[in-house]
């Protein structure tokens, strides 16, 4: 919460933001572990890269981040362990789905195979869409960390803006009744609804 205030960044939630279960955002900056850190205790799930991340990296891991080393596909069965764990203990989880982050213009395809602990354990799932905006209101696309780009710009970026608003919009939550991809499929309309509702 200290970083997001040295860097003059509000933080708002519009809807309800879960207590316990899984959190199912879209994944925009390196600025969306620490923000949602600052909402309330809640555990990540997120590439092994991030720990080895200036500042973001410490405190990622100090939040009890799940790592997954995404060159192993077998590593997922691991972290799969951890999450239901984490869901079972009534702790709130927030997975990034998208797999990768990206400029937040829209959403890309959810990956099902984290999702899989939430249907085994029966939590309700909360949809979530990631926002950055300046002072007038425009999204902030420099601070997007996606494709080729490199840290060290995104973090001066960040640097030089004389405001920076992030918001997490969340839709009512919704049961895993349903086969995970299914359940990837419906999550990631709720968000691109959310997305859709932040441009009109």
């Amino acid at each position: 919460m200290a970083l997001l205030d040295h860097v003059e960044v509000t933080r708002a939630v519009a809807g309800t933001l879960p207590e316990t279960g899984l959190l199912v955002t879209n994944h925009v900056s390196f600025l969306d572990i620490v923000f949602l850190g600052a909402l309330k205790p809640m555990v990540f799930v997120s590439k092994a890269e991030v720990a080895a991340w200036p500042v973001v990296g410490n405190i990622a891991s100090c939040a009890g981040t799940l790592y997954v080393e995404r060159n192993r596909r077998t590593d997922v069965s691991r972290v799969n362990i951890a999450l239901r764990r984490a869901l079972e203990a009534g702790v709130l989880v927030t997975l990034f789905p998208e797999g990768t982050s990206s400029d937040g213009s829209g959403v890309l395809p959810f990956q099902p195979s984290l999702l899989q602990p939430a249907v085994d354990v029966g939590v309700q799932i909360t949809p979530g869409h990631l926002e950055y905006t300046g002072a007038d209101k425009s999204r902030a696309d420099d601070i997007a960390y996606f494709g080729d780009r490199s840290l060290t710009p995104c973090l001066l970026a960040l640097l030089r803006r004389r405001e920076t608003s992030a918001t997490l919009h969340c839709a009512p939550p919704m049961d895993s009744s349903v086969g995970r991809k299914s359940l990837a499929i419906k999550l990631r309309s709720e968000v691109v609804r959310l997305s859709s509702e932040r441009r009109q």
